[in-house]
């Protein structure tokens, strides 16, 4: 990795300074008050945070008026593709997905892209003061010959915890991100988002970049953590249909494809925090991300009616005119079953070099380390299992779909 010069007080390991993001913070909180010697900072999206570093800062104000009420500590998510590379670099050389300076180059265009469709995303649903978003203090977008690095700092929300793909989530945890989320689409539905960035395809732009012959063996590594019969069998019926959905940009057309009104989803949501792949698409989308990075497979399967309804009557209340609603609860649930494996793959294809990068970590007992090991490879083996399963019950569908579009 080339070695980058950074300024003596940079933030976590990034161009963004501490006298920058004091200069921000104190403009958008229109206060005259400092940051104190004890400010401090940490790496909250450390094994989780792909596309940015997400700084949690304790800003140790000073000076401040008696009677102001400033954040005690703030989040400072600052687009980087260092977080994703070092994923890679943690594994050998011959299983990365790719390795070259021009795709490093490509990937970090790409996260500036997706930082400023967070950016959109955050002025968009900053309108609806419902919505259980936190609040945006400034945002800088990343673009060449810019005053500023490109960075977003919003409210720190006391008493939550950012999902992550080592831990069993408890459903009543995913029925409330259900809801959420049924809110959120029903006010892409009330306020037509406009913003022309929530027509870009992060997803399928990013696997633009990836050789399809490492795409066909991505999951061959996943053998190192267990080469059971189960696992031997469920990678050899993956690879036999992976050709299939090389390049596909399903999630990205399936409206138009189906004729469906589109909802603004995020496309990655782990958090209410995580805009970066905002796009047009169809709701069920992100349930099943959040689904298959959540739950267990089991869970998954037993609770996947019931987290649609929870979605779909959430998104059914807050709908300004109830003839806007784009699909039925029944044709959501076919929506689910067209859409889990392409968001199947897209969770699968990840967490072999991620389990790799994360159990390589210092500062985890080894009981955490199997712990973690043990609950990921439910997980994928689950997901994997169902891939193939959903792919047989989808080529009987009425609905004959176009996987790859211009």
């Amino acid at each position: 990795m080339p070695a980058q010069i950074l300024p003596a007080d940079s933030i976590l390991e990034t161009a963004v300074t501490w006298g920058e993001f004091e200069k921000h913070i104190r403009s958008a909180l229109k206060t005259d008050a400092k940051l104190g010697s004890s400010k401090s900072v940490v790496n909250i999206g450390d094994g989780a945070g792909l596309a940015s570093f997400c700084a949690l800062i304790t800003c140790d104000w000073i000076c401040a008026d008696k009677d102001e009420e400033l954040p005690k500590k703030v989040i400072l998510k600052i687009p980087s593709v260092l977080p994703m590379r070092r994923m890679s670099e943690a594994v050998p050389k011959e299983e990365r997905v790719f390795d070259s300076e021009e795709g490093w180059s490509y990937m970090a265009q790409q996260i500036n892209k997706a930082h400023n469709i967070e950016i959109a995303a955050y002025h968009f649903f900053g309108q609806f003061s419902h919505l259980a978003l936190p609040k945006m203090f400034y945002a800088f977008r990343s673009e060449k010959g810019s005053e500023y690095h490109g960075q977003l700092c919003m409210e720190f929300v006391e008493n939550t915890t950012m999902m992550s793909y080592t831990e069993a989530h408890p459903l009543k945890q995913l029925k409330q991100i259900a809801r959420a989320l049924g809110k959120l689409q029903a006010a892409s539905l009330n306020e037509e988002p406009t913003s022309p960035e929530f027509n870009d395809d992060i997803f399928g732009d990013f696997a633009s970049i990836i050789p399809k012959e490492s795409y066909c063996a991505a999951f061959k590594p996943l053998l190192q953590f267990d080469s059971s019969p189960r696992m031997v069998k469920a990678i050899e019926d993956i690879e036999k249909i992976l050709p299939d959905y090389y390049g596909s940009t399903l999630p990205a057309t399936i409206h138009k494809q189906m004729n469906y009104r589109p909802v603004l989803i995020s496309g990655d949501l782990a958090a209410f925090i995580d805009w970066q792949c905002t796009r047009h698409g169809v709701a069920v989308e992100d349930l099943l991300r959040i689904q298959l990075f959540g739950q267990l497979p089991q869970e998954r399967r037993d609770s996947r009616k019931g987290l649609l309804a929870e979605m779909y009557n959430s998104m059914l209340a807050d709908l300004d005119d109830a003839s806007a609603v784009p699909y039925t609860l029944e044709e959501m649930d076919e929506l689910y079953d067209l859409l889990m494996p392409h968001c199947g793959l897209y969770a699968a294809f990840l967490m072999p070099n991620m389990m790799k990068a994360n159990l390589a970590m210092p500062g985890i007992s080894d009981e955490e380390r199997e712990k973690f090991r043990t609950v990921q490879m439910d997980k994928v083996l689950g997901i994997l299992e169902d891939i193939v399963a959903y792919d047989d019950l989808n080529k009987k569908s009425a609905h004959k779909l176009t996987f790859i579009t211009d």
